[in-house]
């Protein structure tokens, strides 16, 4: 099921981005806006407004006639083939091959755009009828959902939080999320609320330490694979996923999230696996995490382990059964590393026992474990999340947060960790309409850090994330309206 699942979200993407000149005009919209955010006297507003709003409704694939019914999308499939071929003729002259924008060339090209986004509307409209209104598609037209996803890496990725203050004070709140291992443990807290409270994190970090975040495993796994430690999510953090009427399912945060978690196919027999052997590898780092550093190579020989072995992406929240899943048991499957992380159900709750029982059965594989094996960027679930009705809009501006990237200068030792995790990231990065790759980050075992580093990732993650506002902003809209359809 898992590969049907995954199947439908890459054919979705593949076959909008085959339709005539998308990719092309995505690009040089890309490049058009840069120019924008660089020089922003380089257009009149009229002129800008124009070029946008036409670019814009070159992507759209579906518009959502009613958004009290998000499913209630009409498909413009190849309707827009002619416009984007058209449009793409008036543009191409303005970029060349080298995406480098032609300054004094757009000007020259604004009046056929103008005339030719006001005719395209009116066929638009004319063709679809009743079916769909002016203002259903203006609506499609103005404003991109934004669609965030945020990788693994362990500590590396408190940058996020520093990204995520920077959003929500920019006015960007995301309309979905997708994360994996560590990005999806801060996924889940951003999606608690339309807005970032960092403070709240803060205050919750310093009251965390390792032996309470992270114990011996002395249990018997059940579904997750065995290792040294075991995290004790719902004990420290539970009380923030949790509400009078019991704990907060995937369904029940404010925005939709998406979390990715690998599966081993086949069952403990098949695969011949020594599970005990992972329960006590790493010992010797149960104390104290900084012994971790000496044993990198046991760690790197485990992860590339299990990166060879038969593995499925599954992702919880794609589907109406999953999205029921426990977001502590979401994140805590998706966060543990095989031999270093356990993470298992080990209360009595027949509910999350038989659901997880279910789908382990529906994607034929026998154990959870960290989604970084599977895909360390989600950018493909964050897209599909936003294109699958979970919300009112469409065609979303697909936003990667990646604080694994392979750094030569930095935290040398896990750099073949980083590598292995870059060959599961390409997915994501060729989804993204902007992949940002975090520099200054903690290293990868500082998952419980102390208070001066976690200050010192959020004011990193800040001052990397910055300098694209301004981008994202425009990218995401609203549009103004552009003169030429104000009295259409």
């Amino acid at each position: 099921m898992e590969e049907s699942a995954l199947s439908v979200q890459q054919d979705a993407y593949d076959l909008l981005q085959q339709r005539a000149f998308v990719a092309q005009l995505a690009s040089i919209e890309i490049a058009m806006v840069q120019q924008m955010v660089a020089e922003p006297s380089w257009l009149t507003s009229e002129d800008e407004a124009t070029l946008r709003w036409a670019l814009s409704m070159a992507r759209v694939s579906q518009v959502v006639s009613d958004e009290t019914r998000p499913h209630s999308a009409i498909d413009v499939g190849h309707a827009t083939d002619m416009f984007r071929q058209k449009l793409h003729k008036l543009l191409a002259p303005c970029v060349g091959t080298s995406m480098v924008v032609r300054r004094d060339v757009v000007p020259k090209q604004m009046k056929a755009i103008s005339k030719l986004l006001t005719e395209e509307r009116a066929a638009l409209l004319s063709l679809y009828g009743t079916r769909m209104s002016p203002e259903a598609l203006d609506r499609a037209v103005r404003k991109r959902p934004l669609a965030l996803a945020l990788g693994g890496g362990g500590g590396t990725g408190y940058v996020f939080l520093g990204a995520m203050m920077e959003l929500d004070e920019a006015g960007l709140v995301p309309d979905v999320i997708a994360g994996s291992s560590m990005g999806a443990i801060l996924g889940a807290f951003r999606a608690i609320t339309p807005h970032f409270h960092v403070e709240e994190m803060r205050k919750l970090i310093s009251s965390l330490s390792w032996s309470r975040v992270f114990r011996l495993f002395e249990r018997k796994s059940r579904f997750g694979i065995p290792a040294t430690l075991s995290l004790y999510l719902r004990e420290v953090i539970g009380h923030e996923f949790e509400r009078e009427e019991g704990f907060l399912a995937l369904k029940d945060l404010s925005i939709p999230l998406r979390v990715v978690v690998a599966g081993l196919k086949g069952t403990d027999e098949e695969n011949a696996l020594d599970l005990d052997r992972y329960a006590h590898l790493l010992d010797d780092t149960a104390e104290n995490p900084l012994n971790m550093r000496k044993r990198a190579g046991s760690i790197l020989k485990t992860v590339v382990d299990f990166a060879r072995q038969p593995i499925k992406r599954i992702t919880l929240g794609l589907t109406e059964q999953s999205q029921t899943f426990d977001v502590l048991d979401a994140i805590g499957f998706s966060a543990s590393v095989p031999g270093m992380i356990h993470y298992d159900i080990e209360r009595n709750d027949p509910r999350m026992l038989d659901l997880v029982e279910g789908i382990m059965a529906q994607e034929g594989v026998s154990r959870f474990f960290d989604g970084g094996f599977a895909d360390n960027l989600p950018g493909l679930d964050a897209w599909y999340a936003a294109q699958d009705g979970s919300i009112c809009q469409r065609d979303p501006f697909v936003l990667t947060l990646d604080s694994f990237a392979p750094q030569i200068s930095r935290h040398i030792l896990f750099l073949p960790l980083m590598r292995l995790a870059a060959e599961r990231s390409k997915e994501g990065r060729a989804v993204s309409d902007l992949n940002i790759e975090y520099k200054k980050v903690l290293s990868p075992i500082h998952v419980v850090p102390k208070a001066e580093a976690f200050v010192r990732a959020v004011k990193n993650g800040r001052n990397e994330t910055k300098p694209h506002i301004p981008f994202i902003r425009k990218m995401v809209g609203p549009i103004p309206e552009p003169p030429c359809l104000k009295s259409s």
